[in-house]
């Protein structure tokens, strides 16, 4: 019976990691890993537990990896130079502490716009890397998602089976 609680505590936690897949700055895949590690700590591995939870932590770094990679492929695609990558990145970051989420995106793509206009002296190829750097924090937030939904949907069959 107490296992029982402990499974929904953890799913509970591990949706609110799924939440974080949508809202930026806040905690996604690595709440699900540390839930699951948690409950394989507490409840024990089992006879499977061990794999899947490792098939979990693959699927946690490839989240982490994906963020990274792909907002910063998008912005190069649009056209957005290194350094504009890196300042947006910073500002994003600065933004976020100081204002939560919705600061935090904006911080990223003024701080991309900025750090373009400066470089090129050019409204438009400016605005475009910032677009770039926006879908691709887009597409990054979706994969993260279904990452996410994948590390859940191991930690269900892990549960189940054991």
């Amino acid at each position: 019976m107490f296992d029982i609680a402990v499974a929904i505590i953890v799913g509970l936690v591990m949706f609110i990691g799924l939440m974080g897949a949508i809202v930026p700055g806040f905690p996604d895949v690595v709440l699900i890993w540390g839930a699951a590690l948690g409950y394989g700590l507490y409840v024990g591995w089992g006879e499977r537990g061990i794999w899947l939870f490792g098939l979990i932590s693959l699927l946690g770094l490839a989240g982490l990896f994906t963020e990274l990679w792909v907002s910063g492929t998008a912005a190069r695609m649009g056209g957005a130079s290194i350094r504009a990558i890196f300042a947006g990145l910073a500002l994003g970051l600065v933004a976020l502490l100081l204002s939560g989420p919705v600061g935090g995106v904006i911080g990223l793509l003024l701080g991309t716009y900025l750090a373009e206009y400066v470089r090129l002296q050019d409204v438009n190829k400016a605005a475009q890397a910032m677009l770039g750097m926006g879908l691709g924090c887009g597409a990054s937030f979706g994969i993260k998602l279904v990452l996410g939904l994948g590390m859940v949907v191991v930690w269900v069959v892990w549960v189940v089976v054991g």
